[in-house]
């Protein structure tokens, strides 16, 4: 990471394409030629559905059994707000800066758990809904611009560190399988309200590669196509409050932690207009995962025992539509 970071400091004092080469939206270059910034803001509204799963094994070593409880929550959905700012300095160097806030409407989980490896044996099964609650995401990145030949074809390699949260809270239980050791009955899970907050932030390597059309006649200046391309590396932490394990304490009943990685992918075409406002769409991904790591329980006792987390999973994906202004 040292050598590559190193690597992008020199090319930003070695890069230095034409002024009328801009990454930026094209529309208004004329008045943006002798300005040391250049900067555009997109702002967006969206629809996003998650997808999150985690197991634990029976203790520290991964063992006794191998999965011992696993819960996931799948099509997760929210609505979304997003802005967005690109930004040219002096004509060299491109910075990168997003801000994503969800609301969460509504989603289906499943908690299950085992007495036999390999998720066999299984005990206690219960589905339910998600209600409530909030994703957001942030992010900012830095790099040299390259430009080819007055084609509208610009590239620009980036460095940066993001972060993201989802809360999830788990509402209207339905517990559809009980076998001994577990003693409660199948049926309605009353007063269910538990909370799953999840934390993901690490740096990440990526490049923006932007593709601009002019548009010489009517109210239209140009035509871009954005495509993104981010590898993260993620320290994941979370903390849960099972509100109904009166064995456990509140607010945090367990806690995790872990190490990953994974990808970001989106693609945007804008189109711009002579007022300088301009109108979006574009689409989004992320997969992140962790390698095993660590679950503590907090009991009300005061003990606090320690297993394993085999692993997370993360996808989402985002469609969202919005408007853009350059100055």
């Amino acid at each position: 990471m040292l050598r590559l970071l190193l690597f992008l400091v020199l090319l930003l004092f070695q890069a230095a394409p034409s002024p009328a080469q801009s990454p930026l939206p094209a529309g208004a270059q004329a008045e943006t030629d002798n300005r040391w910034i250049e900067s555009a803001f997109y702002l967006s509204t969206g629809y996003r559905v998650d997808e999150l799963s985690w197991n634990i094994a029976g203790n520290r070593r991964g063992s006794d059994p191998t999965v011992l409880s696993e819960l996931d929550w799948t099509d997760v959905e929210s609505l979304t707000l997003s802005v967005v700012n690109r930004t040219l300095i002096k004509d060299r160097i491109y910075l990168k800066a997003h801000l994503d806030c969800g609301l969460v409407a509504s989603g289906d989980n499943r908690d299950s758990d085992y007495n036999g490896d390999d998720r066999t044996q299984e005990y206690s099964r219960s589905i339910n809904g998600v209600d409530g609650n909030s994703v957001w995401d942030a992010s900012i990145g830095l790099g040299p611009r390259f430009s080819f030949f007055n084609t509208g074809l610009f590239l620009c390699p980036m460095l940066g560190y993001a972060m993201a949260e989802q809360d999830f809270t788990i509402v209207d239980g339905n517990q559809v399988l009980s076998k001994p050791p577990l003693s409660i009955s199948t049926g309605p899970i009353e007063g269910l309200d538990s909370r799953y907050q999840t934390r993901w932030q690490g740096p990440w390597i990526g490049m923006d590669i932007l593709f601009s059309v002019p548009l010489e006649k009517g109210p239209l200046t140009s035509l871009e196509i954005l495509f993104t391309g981010e590898y993260h590396w993620v320290d994941y932490s979370a903390d849960a409050n099972w509100n109904l394990r009166t064995d456990l304490q509140h607010p945090v009943s367990y806690a995790h932690e872990a190490q990953g990685n994974g990808m970001f992918l989106g693609a945007t075409v804008g189109i711009r207009t002579q007022s300088r406002w301009g109108f979006t769409v574009g689409m989004q991904m992320r997969k992140m995962s962790t390698d095993a790591g660590l679950d503590r329980i907090y009991h009300t006792n005061g003990n606090v025992s320690v297993t394993r987390l085999n692993e997370v999973d993360w996808r989402a994906f985002v469609f969202e539509t919005g408007l853009s202004y350059q100055f």
